[in-house]
This record gives C-alpha cells, sequence and structure tokens, in this order.
C-alpha cells in the first residue's frame, strides 16, 4: 500500500508538470502571436524567444490571436499567472485583479518591496527613492524618500488590507482595501500617502501666507506640488485660488 501511494503521488507530479508545460507551450504561443501583431521583426522575437526565425514561423504561421486570448483568459481563471499587456503598468492592472489570489499575489510584491527598502536603509548611508506617480504618468514623476516611518506606514496599509482580504470571499467585497478607481489615487494609498494638505504644504516648506499676496503666491506653489504628486491636472496659474478673489 505504501508503494502504491507512492506511486499514485509521483504520477500526480508527472500529470501536473505535463500541463504546466501544455499551459507554458500555449502562453509561449500567445506571445509570438502578439509579437507578430505588433509588427516586430521575426529576428528579434526569434532572439527573444531562443528560437530560430524559421521555429517561429512555424509556431505563428495561421494563428489566431482572438483564439489565443480567450485560451490566456482560461489560463488566468485557473490561476496561471498569465502576461498583461505589456502597455499597461502594474498600477494600471490593479482594479483588473478580480480574484483574492490576484490581490495577496500583488501585496506579496509590496512586501519583497519593503523588505529590499529595508536591506538599502541598512546597508547604504542614503535612502531609496519611490515614485508616487503611477508609471503610466511617466515621463512625469513625483520621487520621494523612503524611510523607516514610510516602510512602516506601507507594511501597516498592507497587513490592514490583507486582513480584510482574508475575510471577503470576492473583491466587491471590499471597502478599506478595495482598488481605487484612479490609478493615481491608488498608488499613493499604497505608498501610505496621504493627500496634501495646505496648512501641511505651508509648514512642511516654510512657505509664508500672512498676507492677501503671500497667501496667493503659497496656494499657487501648493498647487503645483499637488499637480507634481499627480492629486490633480488643473493649471496652478489658472485654477481656483481664494486668495484671488474679489482682486481685479
Amino acid at each position: 500500500m505504501g508503494k502504491f501511494r507512492r506511486e499514485r503521488r509521483v504520477l500526480a507530479r508527472v500529470r501536473r508538470a505535463a500541463w504546466r508545460l501544455e499551459q507554458a507551450e500555449r502562453e509561449r504561443a500567445w506571445a509570438l502571436a502578439a509579437a507578430r501583431g505588433e509588427k516586430v521583426s521575426v529576428r528579434k522575437v526569434a532572439e527573444a524567444a531562443g528560437l530560430s526565425p524559421t521555429r517561429v514561423h512555424q509556431l505563428t504561421k495561421g494563428t489566431d490571436l482572438d483564439t489565443l486570448d480567450a485560451a490566456l483568459g482560461q489560463l488566468r481563471a485557473a490561476g496561471w499567472p498569465a502576461p498583461e499587456d505589456p502597455d499597461g503598468s502594474d498600477d494600471e492592472e490593479l482594479s483588473g485583479r478580480t480574484g483574492i489570489a490576484e490581490r495577496l499575489h500583488d501585496e506579496v510584491g509590496w512586501l519583497r518591496q519593503c523588505a529590499d527598502w529595508l536591506d538599502h536603509l541598512e546597508a547604504r548611508p542614503y535612502p531609496p527613492a519611490a515614485n508616487l506617480r503611477p508609471e503610466g504618468d511617466f515621463p512625469d514623476t513625483c520621487t520621494v524618500p523612503v524611510r523607516l516611518p514610510r516602510v512602516a506606514a506601507i507594511l501597516r496599509r498592507i497587513a490592514f488590507d490583507i486582513d480584510e482580504l482574508a475575510c471577503a470571499r470576492r473583491v466587491e467585497d471590499l471597502q478599506a482595501a478595495q482598488v481605487a478607481d484612479d490609478p493615481r489615487a491608488e498608488r499613493r494609498r499604497r505608498l501610505a500617502e496621504p493627500d496634501l494638505r495646505y496648512a501641511e504644504f505651508c509648514d512642511r516648506t516654510k512657505t509664508p501666507w500672512h498676507s492677501a499676496r503671500q497667501g496667493e503666491l503659497a496656494w499657487t506653489a501648493y498647487q503645483v506640488e499637488r499637480r507634481r504628486r499627480g492629486e490633480t491636472d488643473e493649471d496652478p496659474y489658472t485654477a481656483y485660488n481664494p486668495f484671488r478673489q474679489g482682486r481685479p
């Protein structure tokens, strides 16, 4: 009986490996066909895939990209880590992650990032940097230093989100851990960065605002910083300014 049980486990492992190989080949066929659909040269595709150009021709000849996309959707439903559209970014894809497992996988990535930041803070005299804006905003960036208080705040945010994820059956049931519609706001939330307040900005930058003229300049500088952080798209020089009211 012991030999029979071991043989059954070994055969199950073989079947699982065969299934993974089949899905990996299906994913490769999708990636090759998608690359050819983007008009990437066969030589570059073959080099990236580690295949010969002739083999790439054979694998992509007569392929139906729509059929492969449908197959890739089935892989995602089965938990396979299928790739997303390369035009997107991790920040933009958050709202499309409808499974609890996908969200947990994303939080694991943030935990690893925090571990890398801690290693950096321990080994180097200067802090690492993080971008408050999502990748889709490039070349616009808002870089901030990552110090221990921020890492601690991110770890607490992850703990709160995972606690809610552990209790929820569907992503739609989430409240605190629900992904924001605005990827910029979600990026700031994930980096434990609250929205910038006017009084906080003046205190941090020691900006005078006591007179009407100083207040107008301070408010404009505040809106400039909000735009740099991605909190608003308004032109800071033409947007509403409470200190400008009543002036000609």
